[in-house]
């Protein structure tokens, strides 16, 4: 029999380690797009056990997502305030040690991106960096950071179109970084899980420089690769942005059927909140 590591920790009394393999693991299947509702009850039985081991910083890092799949579950008032009978946002961010923060402002910039506060994602990403500042490491979270701060890099700058032309010839920075060329760098240490994410950045930017033809074939791309290596949430997102796409150009009937998939896919992963935004 093979044994996870959370279970290995906990046999041979290595409970941090233990715990901590536990967080991850909630982690990384919310990173690999893992029904919400089985992300829902793993992050449910850890954060018990943890609880119950006083592992209090496993125990903030899993409770924030937690919460974070509640709100995309449609399972909080609102979808944006990490808020319901598992934390209260206002007092985590009170009470939490400062390694957590930045780890809640990036899901937070995630929910706000996904939900189309551009503005409000920004903001967040602007405040996980202030935290940043003051700590020995950033979260990269395997590119998934880098991932969102791209997306919400491009949005933001949609509103602008005119400021993006000299952002993107290399005249001025957002958020300290180039979309394009870190993702490359993504794709080139993990290919498998960043191509897709590539192809979406890549997208968004010809979009934005209007080069229609290459946007269209870069969704359609981005959708295809997600899709090959089933991360449905990514997959999702891929199909809302190329509606997006059709819908600023005119084309109703071709939106509507990105659309159509996205809505289909968000109700795949459980995320009924994503579901009623849309409808």
């Amino acid at each position: 029999k093979k044994f996870t590591s959370f279970e290995i920790g906990m046999q041979t009394g290595a409970i941090d380690d233990a715990m901590y393999s536990a967080a991850l693991y909630c982690y990384f299947s919310f990173f690999g797009g893992i029904e919400l509702p089985i992300l829902e009850k793993d992050c449910r039985r850890f954060i018990k056990q943890m609880s119950e081991y006083k592992q209090i910083l496993e125990k903030y890092r899993v409770t924030v997502l937690l919460q974070t799949a509640l709100n995309l579950m449609g399972k909080s008032n609102n979808p944006l305030d990490l808020t319901s009978e598992t934390m209260v946002q206002s007092q985590y961010i009170e009470e939490c040690p400062k390694q957590m923060k930045c780890g809640f402002y990036i899901l937070s910039s995630w929910l706000a991106y996904l939900f189309g506060e551009y503005e409000l994602a920004s903001s967040a990403v602007s405040s996980r960096m202030e935290v940043e500042k003051n700590t020995n490491k950033k979260i990269e979270w395997c590119g998934m950071t880098l991932f969102y701060d791209c997306l919400i890099y491009l949005a933001v700058e949609k509103r602008d179109q005119k400021r993006f032309a000299s952002d993107i010839s290399g005249k001025t920075k957002m958020c300290g970084f180039y979309p394009r060329a870190l993702m490359k760098k993504l794709v080139d240490y993990a290919p498998l899980n960043n191509q897709h994410r590539l192809l979406l950045i890549e997208a968004e930017v010809a979009s934005l420089e209007g080069e229609h033809d290459i946007a269209i074939e870069k969704y359609d791309s981005a959708i295809a690769a997600a899709e090959v290596i089933g991360f449905l949430h990514e997959q999702a997102i891929g199909n809302e942005r190329a509606g997006d796409f059709f819908l600023a150009h005119g084309s109703i009937k071709r939106a509507t059927r990105y659309y159509g998939h996205a809505i289909d896919l968000y109700r795949r992963w459980g995320a009924q909140a994503k579901v009623d935004h849309l409808c």
